[in-house]
C-alpha cells in the first residue's frame, strides 16, 4: 500500500512532513509528499483547487493508498473526497483546522457532512486552531462516522510527537 503525505499550509511544515515521511517509509510500498505550489511562489494561502488537481493526478493510477494529512492538507483531502476526485483506502488527519478553515472561507462543514471513510484523527487537547473538545462536537454535529478520534496532550499546532503519531497510525492501518 502507498502513503501520500500532505502538510499544513505554511512552508514551516515542509521539514516536519519530511520527518514524518522518513518515519513511515518502512511501513509502505511507496511514500510520496505533495509539495504545495504556494510554497514556491511565496503566497500566504494554499490554493485548494490547484492542490486537488495535483492530488488527483497522483492518485489516479494507484489501486490502494492511504492519505496522511495535516491541517490544510486535510482540507485538500476532504474537498477532493467530497468532490469524488479521490478514493483513499483510509485517511489519517492531524490537527484538523476548523477555525482556520472558517476564517479563510473553506467549507469544512460541507466536506465533513456525513463523512464515513475509515479515518484516524489526531488532535492536541488545546490546539489553537481547534481544540479536541471543539473538534469532537463538530464531528458529532456533522454526523461523521467511522472515525477514531485520538487526543494528544498539547497546546500547539505543531505535532512534534512523530513517534507517537507513527505508532497510532501503523496500528490503525
Amino acid at each position: 500500500m502507498d502513503l501520500i503525505l500532505l502538510a499544513g499550509n505554511s512552508i514551516d511544515n515542509k521539514e516536519w512532513i519530511e520527518e514524518v515521511e522518513s518515519a513511515f517509509k518502512p511501513f509502505f510500498s511507496l511514500t510520496q509528499i505533495q509539495y504545495y505550489d504556494h510554497w514556491q511562489s511565496g503566497k500566504e494561502l494554499i490554493d485548494l483547487n490547484k492542490e486537488i488537481k495535483k492530488l488527483t493526478e497522483t492518485t489516479k493510477s494507484k489501486k490502494q493508498y492511504v492519505i496522511f494529512a495535516k491541517s490544510a492538507g486535510s482540507l485538500v483531502t476532504l474537498k477532493a473526497i467530497f468532490e469524488k476526485k479521490i478514493s483513499p483506502h483510509k485517511c489519517i488527519f492531524i490537527g484538523i483546522p476548523i477555525n482556520w478553515a472558517k476564517k479563510y472561507g473553506f467549507d469544512i462543514k460541507k466536506w465533513f457532512k456525513d463523512f464515513d471513510l475509515p479515518s484516524l484523527i489526531i488532535q492536541h487537547t488545546n490546539d489553537p486552531i481547534a481544540s479536541i473538545q471543539e473538534l469532537s462536537k463538530f464531528l458529532k454535529k456533522e454526523n461523521v462516522a467511522n472515525c477514531k478520534l485520538v487526543e494528544l496532550s498539547g497546546n500547539d499546532h505543531y505535532y512534534s510527537e512523530i513517534d507517537k503519531i507513527k505508532d497510532l497510525t501503523t496500528n490503525f492501518i
